[in-house]
């Protein structure tokens, strides 16, 4: 294929480099055939870092299907490595130190749930909590962070838990990783070059891990878009890290500003917005697909109405939505819109939080994790519904070291704190997992039952649930659980992996946070209005680039829709204002 010049020089570069990347840039095209540059030389190898699976599986796609195209052969993993910072910091530790027991996130999430049940706080104080849990467990001198008590309660119950259950996490591996090599515990990996992609979200565990290399000699390449870095609760660096790459280490810049997406409609006024920002590097953004789109924004009278003209237009304009996408920056704006498509029978599939994800499911599914692994982790919710006290629960885990088969299999370790009342409660539990733990034996031998333990562990926790709608979630979810074929955990493997196939559905609702680095012909951006929260918000520079990324997913057509007051982010986006849904209408059929 044909690249612009400014993409070819990126391709040639020799280097450090940093590539700033504007939105429908063609970033992904420009950095598979970088890759296959740098892998022509057999004196060179190559890492690759993802943010996500999804993406390393579709990098290493293109990469080995190029090559195919070429003659070639997929490249080893001495050659090249494509996967996520937390995958490679395992390897990379494993190298050096050896393999530990890793938990999922699925598990860690549990631990943390647990710990923050400990403490007890409402669904407002544990979002703030979990921000504290994400900042001290990303710093890199965490003597230096301190938090309110409560969230340090959290924080030290979560690690004292860790430490009982004989397992790390991916937090710890990367921060060991991160500054084992920058202090020289461990060499860098032995490659020639490394690409990072989305360079604009790495934190300072993984700039820390990206400068070592850099500094030992490895040719780095960071891709990214300080204008798309919207991921602050995640301490993602976004301008600071990528300006401080170019400082460090005196990397060329290379911008690639020509957009392919946009209509230059919906392009000017999302560069309009952006540009307000102090924060930001300097960039020229062109809509090479010239003009022809259409953006505006429209004020309705509430959330409900907002959701049945929005429901009304789609079923109108079946043809302009068959690559269309509702946007919402709470994925509770995206309820009652749901029920206003199905009642007029309109396709759609959305993308966010599945049901899997719900604290009290996590809960089920790690228990069920646990009769398979034998990790102690997925025993914390069943001792929490059980009664178990924090101390007792704790010394619990200590005595499993790690593996809790034993205990599983009806096996009560000698508890120091362990009262009656506690060891009848244990002995009861532990009958019952040792019972399903051979009906697992069983079926893997064809004679035991795997739907008969997800139907009856679902039973269990159902039981343990007080409010009727989380007892109803739970029963859902085993039955589903329950109907499915295979081994258990070929059932927990596919209920947890994440379907971000869109290619056979017209309509997509989801966050913008998800929406990044999708794009599509229409977009609709719903409750873009000012609400309180925002009203205590004094920089609005994550609001500005959160809202950039939503608009410039559009290709040809774009509406904006609020109630009451018009956020911030749209009046300076500068979108016209319509007062009629005829002129949203006619827009939306005439643009692109």
């Amino acid at each position: 294929m044909a690249f612009t010049t400014q993409q070819q020089n990126a391709i040639d570069h020799d280097g450090h480099l940093l590539i700033v990347a504007g939105p429908g840039s063609g970033k992904t095209t420009t950095s598979v055939a970088k890759a296959l540059r740098i892998l022509k030389d057999p004196s060179r190898s190559l890492i690759m870092v993802t943010f996500t699976k999804e993406g390393a599986v579709e990098m290493r796609r293109r990469l080995d299907t190029a090559q195919e195209k070429a003659g070639g052969r997929p490249f080893d993993d001495d050659r090249l490595i494509i996967s996520t910072f937390h995958s490679i910091a395992i390897r990379h530790l494993s190298r050096h130190t050896g393999k530990r027991k890793v938990l999922s996130p699925l598990q860690q999430g549990v631990l943390l749930q647990d710990s923050i049940n400990a403490v007890g706080m409402d669904q407002d104080e544990q979002k703030e909590v979990r921000q504290h849990f994400e900042s001290y467990m990303y710093a890199i001198d965490r003597s230096q962070v301190s938090f309110p008590e409560r969230s340090m309660r959290v924080i030290e119950g979560y690690l004292t838990k860790l430490r009982s259950t004989g397992h790390t996490d991916l937090y710890t591996i990367m921060r060991d990783c991160a500054l084992k090599v920058h202090d020289g515990s461990i060499p860098p990996m032995p490659y020639t070059d490394m690409l990072v992609d989305e360079g604009q979200d790495t934190d300072a565990l993984q700039k820390t891990w990206i400068f070592a290399h850099a500094r030992a000699g490895c040719s780095v390449t960071i891709v990214g878009d300080d204008d798309q870095s919207i991921y602050e609760w995640r301490q993602a660096l976004g301008y600071e890290g990528m300006k401080s790459f170019m400082d460090t280490f005196k990397a060329r810049r290379i911008e690639l500003g020509d957009n392919f997406r946009c209509r230059q409609e919906i392009l000017s006024h999302a560069v309009t917005l952006v540009q307000h920002n102090v924060n930001r590097l300097d960039k020229t953004l062109v809509a090479r697909r010239g003009k022809g789109g259409g953006v505006a924004a429209i004020r309705t009278p509430g959330t409900d109405d907002q959701a049945q003209m929005l429901a009304e237009l789609v079923e109108g304009t079946q043809e302009q939505h068959q690559n269309a996408v509702v946007l919402a920056r709470k994925n509770r704006s995206l309820d009652v819109l749901e029920m206003q498509l199905r009642s007029r029978g309109i396709e759609y599939k959305r993308l966010g939080k599945s049901i899997w994800e719900n604290p009290n499911i996590a809960g089920y599914l790690g228990f069920l994790h646990t009769l398979v692994d034998n990790s102690p982790v997925g025993v914390l919710g069943a001792l929490r519904h059980l009664g178990i006290d924090e101390s007792l629960k704790t010394e619990l885990l200590s005595a499993m070291n790690g593996n809790a088969a034993s205990f599983l299999d009806g096996n009560l370790p000698d508890l120091e704190h362990c009262t009656k009342e506690d060891k009848s409660r244990l002995s009861e539990f532990v009958k019952g997992s040792a019972y399903w733990r051979n009906q697992l034996r069983r079926g893997a031998a064809g004679s035991g039952s795997v739907r008969e333990v997800v139907l009856e562990v679902g039973e269990v926790y159902a039981g343990w649930m007080r409010a009727k709608s989380t007892k109803s979630l739970v029963e859902l979810c085993s039955r589903i659980l329950g109907d499915m074929g295979g081994t258990l955990s070929t059932r927990l493997r596919f209920v947890q992996e994440k379907n971000h196939d869109l290619s056979k559905a017209n309509l997509i609702l989801m966050t913008m946070h998800g929406s990044k680095g999708l794009e599509f012909e229409t977009v609709h951006i719903i409750d873009a209005n000012l609400d309180d929260t925002d009203s205590m918000v004094v920089n609005f520079e994550s609001e500005r680039r959160l809202m950039y990324v939503a608009l410039t997913r559009a290709k040809n057509r774009c509406v904006v829709w609020f109630s009451g007051d018009m956020h911030p982010t749209v009046k300076e986006a500068q979108i016209p204002l319509k007062h009629r849904m005829a002129e949203i209408k006619e827009l939306v059929e005439k643009a692109g």
